[in-house]
């Protein structure tokens, strides 16, 4: 019985996380997954568990995924391998992971953070140095960050900032430089290049 309750607290922290989670068998079967796999992948937990995790990873990643796997089963705590997922709609998913072997469960326990915005390229070239000058030093950072295909949570996470005060930067920055979303912004950075 506390043994079971015990296990229910687990899962219970793992779907409150911020980050993906798996708990992946000997065979490389994903037997668990939690929620946050629906906006980090675009599947839910039920397209996911089940699935042989490899499956998952993107073709070039496989083949070193398949062997930090192996060094993580041998018993080592692992922390900043990164590799690649495939998102639902084709575009992949930078992850970092921490990941240890629990040997009583004979299961895998990765933890993945999406690092996806900070593999993206910097942009601060396109925007011309008169427009960067108008924004506040924390400005420009979620400006540059706004280039990238990082959502408005990933970009307070890369700064260390709450979700409201991100918001409230990003609508200073639209505006500051006379734009209403990112389109805008993109559009300015092309004429920028273009002069």
């Amino acid at each position: 019985m506390i043994e079971r309750l015990a296990e229910d607290a687990i899962l219970t922290l793992a779907d409150s996380l911020p980050d993906t989670v798996f708990l992946v068998d000997k065979a490389g079967k994903i037997r668990y997954a939690n929620a946050r796999c629906a906006d980090s992948l675009g599947l839910s937990q039920a397209a996911i568990i089940g699935q042989t995790m490899i499956e998952l990873v993107a073709p070039h990643d496989r083949d070193r995924t398949l062997r930090e796997a192996g060094t993580v089963m041998a018993g080592n705590r692992r922390t900043g391998f990164e590799n690649r997922y495939q998102h639902r709609d084709g575009s992949d998913v930078h992850f970092s992971w921490s990941a240890r072997w629990l040997e009583t469960h004979q299961l895998r326990f990765g933890v993945a953070h999406d690092v996806t915005a900070l593999r993206q390229p910097t942009c601060d070239h396109l925007i011309p140095a008169a427009l960067l000058n108008v924004l506040e030093p924390c400005e420009q950072q979620v400006l540059m960050l706004l280039l990238t295909a990082a959502s408005e949570n990933q970009i307070a996470g890369r700064l260390g900032l709450t979700a409201s005060t991100t918001q409230a930067h990003v609508a200073r920055v639209f505006t500051k430089l006379g734009v209403r979303g990112r389109m805008g912004l993109m559009s300015l950075c092309l004429r920028g290049m273009e002069a």
